[in-house]
């Protein structure tokens, strides 16, 4: 039986509302895409987030994700905001160890926009190029490390995707002012010959902020999703509060389109690493025991601490479809058990 209480879960830090009900009205539309398409996908993503558990902890009210059935889905935006939320802690967290002795540089690097029927070809090609570019002598001297994050967006004014990386690149103190420094100009005939292509590639290069509050800001635009779902889903009206501008964009898509979307994303993402760490970057992951992003545990993303076994209790939610909302069950049960848990779906 239902309480009827809504899921109200706000981020402590910043007294801001954590929109669950959102994310699950946008993996429902990704599911009706999978169900049109017959895809074997539709089941574990529709029943994606369908149930929740948190613990709200006597001593201070805190609530925390407890469990949860999330489908693991490449494309699901639920999981992809779980992610995204993951990345991004574990981010902030390596260059929080290593910030005394490194300073930090947020890259950009693009190629042309393509057809969906290239896609996959171009994202081998970039991974490979990506690959080169760590085995070249200057690129080698001047970063200590790196973490690569790869993203896709959609231009539906020509219909063409544009897969790009986000790189964090950690560098000497003195890099700014030493021999080892590379200019935006050379990054892109280093990237440009890397791709083997003729043409110059946009490519983006710029030094992270002292402010810590700024610094939050880029190390979000690292984390940012693979894909974003306002970027591929048809109609968004009672979805989301995006801007004029995305809600004018989703009223031009068709359910056709966003199925094409779907199958081209679907294919061309399929057992991928997208995102990767190298030097620094990857001795202090492992150091850190760091879970994996892209198939690892999606409880811990960035807004659980660890208490243990401190007196709380939990609080259990499931999606009601007649409210379209996340709504109270009646009871709550002591619990003891230490580890969050992941529930699977069949």
């Amino acid at each position: 039986m239902y309480s009827g209480e809504v899921l109200y879960d706000v981020k402590s830090s910043e007294g801001k509302e954590i929109t669950w009900r959102q994310h699950k009205l946008l993996n429902l539309r990704l599911a009706e895409s999978y169900k049109r398409v017959d895809s074997e996908k539709y089941k574990r993503v529709v029943n994606c987030g369908g149930s929740l558990g948190f613990r709200r902890y006597r001593n201070d009210n805190a609530f925390r994700l407890h469990y949860a059935n999330f489908c693991q889905t490449r494309l699901c935006p639920m999981c992809n905001w779980r992610r995204s939320r993951k990345v991004f802690a574990n981010i902030s967290r390596i260059m929080g160890e290593i910030e005394c002795e490194y300073r930090f540089v947020f890259l950009t690097l693009t190629c042309k926009n393509v057809q969906g029927d290239d896609l996959s070809g171009q994202i081998d090609e970039m991974f490979a190029a990506f690959k080169a570019l760590c085995l070249r002598k200057r690129f080698k001297r001047a970063a200590r490390g790196w973490c690569r994050v790869f993203e896709i967006t959609y231009n539906w004014k020509t219909r063409e995707f544009h897969p790009h990386f986000h790189v964090v690149l950690a560098v000497d103190a003195t890099y700014f002012t030493s021999d080892l420094y590379i200019t935006q100009d050379e990054f892109c005939v280093i990237w440009q010959s890397c791709l083997k292509v003729n043409y110059k590639p946009i490519v983006d290069v710029r030094s992270f902020t002292e402010s810590k509050k700024d610094k939050g800001k880029e190390v979000a635009e690292v984390a940012k999703y693979t894909i974003k779902s306002s970027n591929i889903m048809a109609d968004l009206r009672g979805v989301a509060s995006y801007n004029q501008k995305i809600q004018d964009e989703a009223r031009r898509i068709t359910d056709e389109m966003t199925d094409q979307i779907v199958i081209t994303l679907d294919s061309a993402l399929a057992n991928r690493r997208l995102i990767g760490y190298g030097g620094i970057f990857k001795e202090k992951h492992k150091e850190l025991n760091l879970d994996d992003v892209d198939d690892g545990d999606l409880i811990r993303a960035g807004d659980n601490d660890a208490r243990g076994a401190a007196d709380y209790f939990i609080e259990r939610y499931h999606w009601n479809v007649k409210f379209r909302n996340y709504l109270r069950l009646e009871g709550a049960e002591t619990e003891t058990e230490e580890e969050p848990r992941e529930k699977t779906n069949s």
